[in-house]
């Protein structure tokens, strides 16, 4: 008779094996949030609102561009509905990977995809796009896409409580607004494989730094709609040349896609 699998809270190894290729391929990035973290908690406590908002509103609305343009706009006496408008047009590209994560979630069960979609970060959204090829069973794949959200948010949380209780101890200098992007070049580079994909990275960086002086964000968003609009105008020569050479026959192993 053969024994169980070990598993740990229920979950077998299997899954944690998962989870943690999820943890490692976004691992990279977790400095930036931590970083991102600590000036949304610094914020919350120059701007006087009480802490446990401040660390709630990093779990619940999980959008740090977006939290720190709320908070500035009502530090500057603006009605709560314009914050609120600036924060929905900011989130706006969340619209963008929802439409390219529907194929991604649509095998999983409703509470797996209201859940990881509630946990959706730039970061994680990017990292499952680019990874979701190499893991074809759903099950497993929902495991590692658990793994580069859930833990990304919660070091974005944990640097939002150490903001509020240290207060302001990033300098200025620093540009904490330049970390976003980077973060996205950090993610993309890797797969940059074709024309397409060169220019829509290219316009996007081009107009992120040419916009840097708008507020709350904005050229991050503006440069992800110019770079989206300049890919799709490329042919995808080499992306059909790879297409081509792949072999349907012979999906990613096991072992593989746990890397």
């Amino acid at each position: 008779m053969t024994s169980p699998s070990p598993s740990f809270l229920r979950i077998g190894r299997q899954q944690w094996q998962d989870t943690w290729a999820g943890v490692r391929a976004v691992a990279p990035l977790m400095p930036g949030a931590i970083l991102f973290g600590l000036a949304f908690g610094a914020l919350i406590r120059v701007a006087g609102i009480n802490a446990w908002v401040g660390n709630f509103a990093s779990v619940s609305v999980v959008a740090g561009a977006s939290q720190i343009a709320i908070v500035e706009q009502l530090r500057a006496g603006a009605p709560a509905a314009i914050a609120v408008l600036t924060a929905l047009v900011i989130n706006a590209r969340f619209a963008l990977y929802s439409a390219a994560l529907a194929p991604v979630f649509e095998a999983f069960p409703a509470r797996w995809r209201l859940g990881l979609a509630h946990l959706m970060t730039d970061q994680s959204a990017v990292v499952a796009l680019q990874h979701s090829p190499r893991w074809p069973d759903p099950v497993r794949r929902r495991w590692f896409i658990w793994g580069s959200s859930g833990p990304f948010v919660a070091v974005w949380a944990m640097g939002t409580a150490a903001g509020i209780a240290l207060g302001p101890v990033i300098p200025d200098s620093w540009q904490i607004g330049f970390i976003v992007p980077l973060m996205f070049l950090a993610v993309l580079v890797p797969g940059l494989r074709d024309s397409p994909a060169l220019v829509a990275v290219a316009v996007s960086v081009g107009v992120v730094l040419l916009g840097k002086e708008l507020p709350y964000g904005l050229n991050v968003l503006l440069g992800a709609l110019a770079g989206i609009a300049a890919g799709a105008m490329v042919p995808r020569r080499a992306a059909a040349h790879d297409d081509a050479n792949e072999d349907p026959e012979n999906p990613p192993t096991g072992s593989e896609a746990s890397l």
